[in-house]
């Protein structure tokens, strides 16, 4: 992907080509730099290798006068950075997104809910971390029925992506409040994206199980967390993602510290050696 990036940029550079021409060749190429970027961030490259390439995209996509790429690779960004513990960096760049919202739709506005969301979350800010959420909300139920065909949002954006990206954020706030009734929303909120997440998405419903495997372990209903945990190892198999990975450590953390019924502690044993063998396998 990357060389197929880097031959595209180079290509449009030396020819000679008509104004549309060239600025659908230039948003083609700033889609394909935002998969390269992501791809990157995903399988743990350098944070540096993959910034590059999300900052090219925009670039190209800026060049090309497509709102829609550019917003897009903005999103993308702006997940990086909060990962990367850059929250308040990734808020500052989603203002970029913001500069074309008119002329984006539904589907897109959602997503720049849902980052926003993620880095609030991040930044343990509930109140601005639930109004992003439901931002995310009201946009996507304004999204039209055919909205799940919008080439640049429509291919990953549905129902399940949104309830459980969103859940995600929720997340981050509830692993650290004492706030039950939050908790409670938020598995719920995960529980739904699970079901509606088909079996051929296994990284989605792997990150999404692991999550509320976390949430359940965090409440200490161990009972409800090793169940969980089991079934997003079971969607793990087959995945490599460096993100998965990170979640799996995390709830091998929280399952070394918590009490477990007598019933229950050749289970915990057993898949803490399951969670083990997930995180050794994604790289």
């Amino acid at each position: 992907m990357a060389g197929q990036f880097e031959w595209a940029c180079r290509a449009i550079r030396q020819a000679s080509a008509s104004h549309a021409v060239r600025r659908q060749w230039l948003s083609t190429a700033a889609r394909l730099g935002d998969l390269v970027g992501w791809a990157c961030f995903d399988a743990g490259e350098d944070a540096g290798t993959a910034h590059g390439y999300f900052v090219r995209s925009i670039r190209l996509a800026t060049e090309a006068e497509d709102v829609q790429q550019r917003a897009h690779t903005v999103t993308s960004l702006s997940r990086h950075l909060t990962y990367r513990g850059k929250a308040k960096e990734a808020l500052q760049i989603v203002d970029l997104a913001r500069s074309g919202w008119r002329d984006l739709p539904p589907l897109g506005r959602a997503v720049i809910g849902i980052v926003e969301a993620r880095a609030y979350g991040a930044l343990r800010d509930a109140g601005q971390c639930r109004r992003a959420v439901g931002l995310c909300d009201e946009h996507f139920d304004a999204s039209p029925a055919d909205g799940a065909h919008d080439p640049t949002w429509g291919y990953y954006a549905d129902l399940g992506q949104i309830l459980g990206d969103a859940g995600h954020a929720m997340c981050d706030l509830a692993l650290t409040a004492n706030n039950p009734a939050l908790t409670d929303a938020t598995i719920t909120r995960l529980h739904a994206a699970y079901e509606l997440h088909p079996g051929t998405v296994a990284r989605s419903r792997a990150l999404t199980m692991i999550r509320i495997a976390c949430l359940q372990a965090y409440q200490g209903n161990v009972a409800d967390a090793l169940p969980s945990a089991r079934a997003g190892c079971t969607d793990a198999a087959g995945v490599y993602s460096s993100r998965l990975r990170d979640d799996v450590r995390i709830l091998a953390h929280i399952l070394e510290h918590v009490d477990a019924e007598p019933g229950l502690k050749d289970d915990l044993v057993a898949v803490r050696a399951q969670l083990s063998g997930v995180a050794a396998s994604q790289v």
